[in-house]
């Protein structure tokens, strides 16, 4: 059975990627956030949209999150970096 791999960060679609460059811009500019503000924040209309997005920031470990009460996100220097680029 073939095995399926997880996108790369260059193979999300465009929509995709200006949700990502929100979401580091704002842990950037507003430190680390608890994850259900971001879903607020980014997802009042509960699509589950930001829920893919922050998995993929996730994976690529462009964020972090922290297993505490409020399991808090943070941006890390790979996602600092990546938001310089301008692919993204």
């Amino acid at each position: 059975m073939a095995r399926i791999e997880p996108q790369k960060p260059h193979q999300t679609f465009n929509g995709s990627r200006e949700f990502q460059r929100a979401v580091l811009a704002y842990l950037k500019e507003n430190g680390p956030q608890p994850y259900d503000v971001l879903y607020v924040h980014f997802d009042p209309n509960c699509t589950a949209e930001i829920k893919t997005v922050l998995q993929e920031l996730i994976q690529w470990k462009f964020i972090d999150r922290v297993k505490d009460s409020d399991m808090t996100v943070s941006i890390t220097a790979s996602g600092i970096a990546r938001l310089r680029l301008k692919d993204i």
